[in-house]
């Protein structure tokens, strides 16, 4: 008869949009990319830069309508952003992130192409400080190929010496060093726990984080499995990459991607939370693979839309959605649990007392704001 459910804590009093909110990036709060080969291209780099000037060039390129890309580089490089106001779960598509991923009909029976797939992270401000920080809530969105995953992946990336010999690959003339940037993980990939992101011929500047001063880089989270397909017969020059499905971002094309819904966020055990609305969002690349000359796999980055900007929060106690609180909503709410089931839409407005469940206490409590008028 219940439903767990987790609530945002701050803001629960109305999160009203207006109608003056932008749909796009407002804020790049944070970007930390792991080794690759746009790192320090994309955006570029200048002596002297340090992290709140990689975050200001982010911004200006990010924010707002934009044509614009970032690479997240290897797995786990990351980007945190936000909109100029709270995004509600409207128990649909609500946000969708733009990428650069392309379709290809290559392998008939296989939907996929280009497509670089990041994990998308959602964020709750819980001090309600307006910024990611220490005491917040992160949930994971889980994406069609969630349970195919890794979880708990963590690599270890270590700075490397840019003046040592290279070592390049036995036949693929692009890849002048297969010895650049040598990592560690704990669990295997494709058998090993060790290897390297390659260096290639076509980008020659450092691929580690120039602005970064540590030497060593640990990341973690979820991984998806590599998939991609070599279709040049091991000369690496043509590579498929299969799509993984819904809730990811650069993993379907811009022209079908739908975007992705808040009640699909996940707790780290994997569990449904709901959430009325999320404030941050984080974007992190999902695989740690080479594909060849299109050197590592890469989550781009190019925006992202609050898909209804102007929507308004749901009214605690509005069991019945008319847009005010009444004895009808109470009539409403006992219906709901005697039938044993609450609908995901209304659930924020049912839980009258806050506890993270409905339940008969959630009537009392809605009964006492309708004789004092007061939460």
């Amino acid at each position: 008869m219940k439903k767990s459910l987790l609530l945002a804590m701050a803001m629960t009093a109305a999160l009203a949009a207006s109608a003056g909110n932008s749909p796009y990036i407002a804020h790049v709060y944070d970007y930390l990319p792991a080794p690759g080969q746009f790192v320090n291209v994309y955006p570029a780099y200048r002596p002297g830069y340090t992290q709140d000037s990689i975050n200001a060039q982010l911004e200006t390129a990010l924010v707002g309508k934009t044509n614009a890309t970032v690479s997240l580089g290897s797995y786990g490089g990351y980007i945190v952003f936000g909109f100029d106001h709270p995004v509600l779960n409207k128990h649909g598509y609500d946000v969708k992130i733009y990428g650069n991923a392309i379709q290809s009909q290559a392998v008939s029976d296989m939907a996929g192409g280009s497509c670089e797939p990041g994990i998308i992270m959602v964020g709750v401000d819980m001090d309600d400080n307006g910024v990611p920080s220490e005491g917040d809530k992160w949930y994971e969105i889980k994406g069609a190929s969630y349970d195919n995953c890794q979880h708990g992946f963590e690599v270890t990336y270590y700075k490397p010496d840019e003046g040592k010999e290279k070592v390049p690959h036995e036949s693929w003339s692009f890849i002048n060093d297969v010895e650049y940037v040598y990592w560690t993980s704990n669990d295997q990939v494709d058998g090993n726990t060790s290897g390297y992101v390659w260096r290639n011929a076509f980008h020659s500047q450092p691929y580690w984080p120039l602005w970064i001063e540590d030497t060593v880089l640990t990341f973690r989270g979820t991984r998806l499995p590599n998939l991609a397909i070599d279709m040049s017969n091991g000369g690496g020059n043509n590579w498929f990459q299969p799509f993984f499905g819904e809730g990811y971002a650069d993993n379907l094309p811009n022209a079908i991607e739908p975007g992705f819904k808040i009640d699909w966020a996940v707790d780290e055990d994997g569990n449904p939370v709901m959430l009325d609305h999320i404030d941050f969002v984080k974007v992190y690349c999902g695989q740690l693979a080479y594909c060849g000359w299109l050197g590592e796999t890469s989550t781009e980055i190019g925006g992202a839309e609050d898909l209804h900007p102007d929507a308004v929060a749901a009214l605690l106690g509005d069991v019945d959605g008319d847009g005010e609180v009444a004895i009808a909503d109470a009539t409403e709410l006992i219906d709901l649990l005697l039938s044993g089931e609450v609908p995901a839409e209304i659930a924020w407005a049912t839980d009258c007392d806050q506890d993270g469940e409905v339940g008969i206490s959630d009537v009392a409590a809605l009964i006492d704001y309708l004789l004092t008028d007061k939460w």
